[in-house]
């Protein structure tokens, strides 16, 4: 079982995937969804077979990118 940070960041990197694929259906955003789903079906079935060390960041790049397709802004986090 890993520990640390990178086990840390790879539990964020699911959980917003989900939210923003629940916030671009409640949006009616339905076609960032389906690419949203796929790619992150991709980065969870297909990613670990070439290098399972790819997953977190193949996810957190998707999600960076949901972002802006969801909200159509970037994140201020101050």
């Amino acid at each position: 079982m890993d520990t640390g940070s990178v086990a840390i960041a790879a539990w964020v990197a699911r959980f917003v995937f989900v939210v923003l694929v629940g916030q671009a259906l409640m949006e009616g955003k339905r076609g960032v969804a389906a690419v949203a789903v796929t790619l992150g079906l991709g980065a969870w079935l297909l990613v670990p077979r070439l290098n399972p060390q790819l997953v977190t960041p193949s996810l957190a790049i998707i999600d960076i990118g949901l972002v802006f397709a969801v909200l159509g802004r970037d994140i201020r986090l101050n």
